[in-house]
């Protein structure tokens, strides 16, 4: 093999060669030799200086802060903004010539208001999102801070960021693993790597495995990879990658190869954005041709007319509402424990029809936990789960043993507790693990048996232990008790242990092991493990008989410690769903969202957990990633709606998954807690992290962080997505319609030249002054009951549909013909042209009755008259209130020259206030209509079983 040079000239070649090794596989002592290194020596401090000018410091590449002047300016990047801009700019020029003794709020007024809902609306969003952003160093946070490292004949603690390849590494137990390196020595090693591959299981690490060169990441023994720990034993090992070349730094270059998705909300807003700003451009420039042929030489006056039918025909308060809306939303969800990083992302989980969802420690505890017990020839099955020693009785599914009473359960806890390498210590008001998770499940075990760790050791004094190994699958620790005698206490794989047992344990005393029995004892085994439990056979030997001159025990057992064992009972364990896991995956199927399980476990186990938690169904499938790498895009879109689960899969894999739902126009929602989640969280339209268990990188690439880690959580996001985009449509529909009627007046004075058109200011102050109140109270609406019973809305679903199209328009009809009437009532006072009395009556009702529309905008199809309750006091209190600040605009009389407005009579009022009320008869009518069949049904998404 190439030696590495040290030359500079020969970077570019060095890196050429070294990106085509395979480190896990081949001879170790090539690998060495090929770095320079000395395993006995490490390197020198000179030429471990030099190396790191060449390989840069072990560091990944932190991710860039967002440019809060960016983000700033990004909320103005909206189709209706960007036209308020254009109307804003015409209303100052119409100003700037206008000229007389007009005050400057009357010349500018318009302009004003404009710019400063703009401005507003851009404040909102860039407030929320910059208070829902985590500034995560996430990538950074995942470096161990230190290493310890042969240097110069000496062992040294050093900044991990100084590693460099070909460094020494001395590990053992508790470690952080701070680079990737081949392994050149292991005793007892094991690592954990649910984060990098998400097994759950510790991986038993081998210096010496002979792999192939396409072992996948889980299956290489010989390696160990950053942002792993050791849970057990120790090693030595070559350094071979660091920074963005390990494996975790080539996940953080896929990941930022992933382009922010836009969500469906964001993209369907867009879209009608867009169809807003033509329709609007349109008119505008047709009423501007039209005053032309008509003679109208005065330019600013078409302009200002233009400027009104825009602003007419644009819902200015829809982006403020959406926002506050969203950000509303965010917040309930933040109360039950789900943090929304992004606004329009709360909305995105009401309409998943898939969630991808990893499985260790997001569908399970990542807590190996003991299920079956198998001792004195009975089974039984282990309560409860989690690390949560206590009590001294054994809850036994139906049945509650008294240990104590119970022999043969009794040397099984405390063998489990005595041939044991972990502890337990309280941590938060629970307990955690220290070492091995398998050794802690079975510490919890004995110590739920009242049979802890601490009560046993001290009445055994340890005298020998001989480790687990890989070849042997078993360990021992022999141990002197309080009477002087020498117990060994076994535990290891079934089918090693117990053709070395010759009695075994029951509730009458130690018997003789049988060939019957010993089969029936392997069935039991064999058994558990179809269950897909991890089996231990426990077992253990007095070795204080006496020893004959000649070797040989005088009862005739021989001197071999795990010979001629007394087999005490099975242990089946496995890493259990999480509390109301099931339910929630229950919820999500009656609501028609799909689970799918996604890990890197293995598929026995992985099929096992899902047909206990309800994901698998008649027809279901699981693959594998090898299974996965033989298909072709296409064949895995073809057959990926069948796939309930996916076992031993890669983070690259992860993401091929999601991209193959999103080919097959699902809207899909990822769920994950390692960093091999990052690059498949962000590519969905909505990743969601685990808040406790998760890693910092995982929380960086999602919109979505699980405070809890609870799955529950995640039907709860999906209950108020639904909820909210159904209170979009509402209020949207309100909104469109209410501005339909301003279009129509608007557009009817506009080609008769003896009436006067409703200046911007008004349009503006209907918009948002009057209709804002209603429409963010339809924006938090109670949800319908119903919602979760439904099927997702479809992809291709816009925000409205065709009836809803058709109500705008009838609305628009009803509200806008009783606006142009006004005009030409007989009302007035002396001095006052009666058009432009009217106007000011018209101005007015289009103020006041959306306000009596926005009581039948919670269904487009059912009476407000059954809807319960029928008055929402958000709802009434908005009407209310939004009615108080209209009469400031008519009653205070400094406000009368900036409005165009005149105090009404008492008769007039009650006049104005019944056509405005009209409105209601008028819809209530339109859904009756709608309901006995007159006018077609089901034209659009608003109904309620849209």
């Amino acid at each position: 093999m190439q030696q590495i040079s040290a030359s500079p000239s020969r970077d570019a070649s060095r890196r050429d060669v070294e990106a085509k090794v395979i480190w896990h596989a081949g001879a170790c002592e090539a690998l060495v030799a090929r770095f320079e290194a000395n395993p006995a020596h490490g390197l020198t401090e000179a030429e471990a200086e030099a190396r790191l000018a060449k390989y840069g410091p072990n560091e990944l590449p932190a991710p860039e802060p967002p440019n809060p002047w960016k983000r700033f300016f990004a909320q103005f990047a909206n189709p209706i903004v960007l036209t308020l801009l254009v109307a804003a700019v015409v209303a100052t020029v119409n100003g700037a010539s206008t000229h007389g003794g007009a005050s400057f709020l009357a010349r500018f007024g318009d302009a004003i208001a404009i710019g400063l809902i703009v401005v507003l609306n851009a404040v909102l969003g860039f407030y929320q999102e910059r208070k829902a952003e985590q500034a995560l160093e996430a990538l950074k946070n995942m470096q161990t801070p230190t290493a310890r490292v042969r240097r110069g004949d000496q062992v040294k603690i050093i900044a991990a960021s100084t590693l460099v390849p070909g460094d020494i590494l001395e590990i053992e137990a508790g470690d952080a693993v701070p680079a990737d390196a081949r392994l050149l020595q292991t005793i007892d090693l094991a690592t954990q790597e649910a984060a990098l591959t998400g097994e759950s299981l510790p991986i038993a690490k081998d210096a010496r495995a002979q792999l192939p060169d396409d072992a996948p990441i889980g299956d290489r023994t010989t390696m160990l990879f950053t942002g792993t720990s050791i849970v057990r034993g120790k090693g030595r090992a070559v350094v071979v990658a660091t920074g963005k070349e390990t494996e975790l730094g080539k996940l953080s270059v896929l990941m930022s190869q992933q382009e922010q998705q836009k969500t469906p909300l964001e993209q369907r807003l867009d879209h009608f954005g867009s169809r807003v700003l033509w329709a609007c451009l349109a008119i505008s420039a047709v009423m501007f041709a039209w005053g032309m042929v008509r003679g109208e030489d005065t330019w600013h006056v078409l302009l200002l007319e233009a400027v009104s039918l825009a602003v007419a025909a644009i819902p200015e308060g829809l982006p403020a509402i959406t926002t506050i809306t969203l950000a509303l939303g965010m917040q309930r969800m933040a109360k039950r424990g789900a943090i929304i990083r992004k606004l329009a992302a709360v909305e995105t989980l009401g309409s998943a029809t898939v969630i991808c969802s990893d499985k260790t420690g997001t569908l399970t505890q990542n807590e190996m936990t003991v299920r079956e017990i198998f001792a004195g020839t009975l089974s039984y099955s282990v309560t409860g789960t989690g690390y949560d020693p206590k009590g001294d009785i054994l809850d036994l599914g139906k049945n509650v043993v008294d240990v104590a009473a119970n022999a043969a359960l009794g040397d099984l806890l405390a063998t489990i507790a005595l041939a044991n390498t972990a502890e337990l210590e309280p941590k938060d008001g629970g307990w955690r693990v220290i070492g091995d998770p398998t050794e802690g499940a079975l510490l919890t075990l004995a110590a739920k048996g009242g049979v802890p760790k601490e009560s046993v050791v001290p009445s055994h004094q340890i005298v020998k232990e001989i480790p687990f190994d890989s070849d042997r699958k078993r360990m021992t620790v022999v141990t002197l008790d309080k009477n002087g005698r020498e117990v060994a206490h076994t535990k290891g794989s079934a089918d090693v242990l117990i053709p070395r047992c010759v009695a075994h344990q029951t509730v009458n005393g130690v018997e003789e092991l049988t060939d019957e029995i010993r089969h029936s004892i392997l069935a039991e085994a064999e058994r558990m493990s179809g269950a897909s439990l991890r089996v231990l056979a426990v077992a253990r030997r007095d070795l204080s008989t006496p020893v004959s001159r000649d070797g040989s025990a005088s009862n005739g057992y021989d001197l071999e410690i795990e010979e001629r064992l007394t087999f005490v009972g099975l242990v089946g364990m496995i890493d259990p769903p999480r509390i109301g896991v099931k339910e929630a995956v229950k919820a999500c199927h009656e609501a028609g969202v799909r689970a799918v399980m996604i890990t890197g476990d293995h598929k026995l186990t992985a099929v096992a957990i899902a047909k206990e938690l309800g994901l698998w169904d008649e027809g279901a499938i699981a693959l594998t990633g090898a299974e996965l790498e033989k298909l072709t895009d296409e064949a895995l879109e073809r057959r990926i709606d069948s796939v309930r689960v996916f076992a031993r899969v890669t983070a690259e894999q992860k993401l091929r998954i999601v991209k193959a739902f999103k080919t097959r126009g699902h809207i899909v929602a990822m769920t994950g807690d390692g960093v091999n989640d990052a690059p498949a969280l962000r590519e969905a339209h909505i990743g969601i992290a685990m808040g406790k268990q998760g890693t910092d990188v995982a929380r960086e690439a999602a919109d979505m962080v699980l405070a809890d880690d609870n799955f529950a959580t995640i039907v709860d996001a999906v209950r108020e997505g639904r909820a909210i985009w159904r209170n979009i449509q509402k209020f949207i529909f309100f909104l469109l319609s209410s501005n339909a009627g301003l279009l129509v007046t608007v557009f009817v004075a506009s080609v008769m030249p003896s009436l006067p058109g409703l200046r911007p200011i008004m349009i503006l102050w209907i918009n948002l002054v009057t209709n804002g109140l209603p429409a963010l109270a339809l924006g938090i609406d109670p949800p319908d009951p119903t919602q979760m019973r439904e099927p997702p809305r479809k992809s291709t679903s816009g925000l409205l549909g065709t009836r809803d199209y058709l109500g705008i328009a009838a609305v628009g009809v009803l509200m806008g013909g009783l606006a142009v009437a006004c005009y030409y009532w007989p009302w007035g006072e002396p001095g006052v042209r009666q058009v432009d009395y009217g106007r000011a009556v018209a101005f007015s009702l289009l103020a006041l009755s959306p306000l009596f529309h926005a009581l039948n905008c919670r269904s487009s199809t059912e009476s407000m008259f059954a809807l319960r309750p029928i008055l929402p006091a958000t709802l009434l209190l908005s009407v209310v209130v939004s009615a108080g600040i209209h009469l400031v605009a008519v009653l205070v009389p400094s406000l009368r020259e900036v409005f165009k407005t005149y105090a009404l009579s008492g008769i007039e009022w009650v006049v104005l206030v019944t056509l405005s009320a009209s409105i209601v008869p008028m819809v209530e009518g339109l859904k009756l209509l709608q309901r006995i069949g007159v006018v077609g049904k089901n034209l659009g998404p608003m109904s309620r079983r849209a």
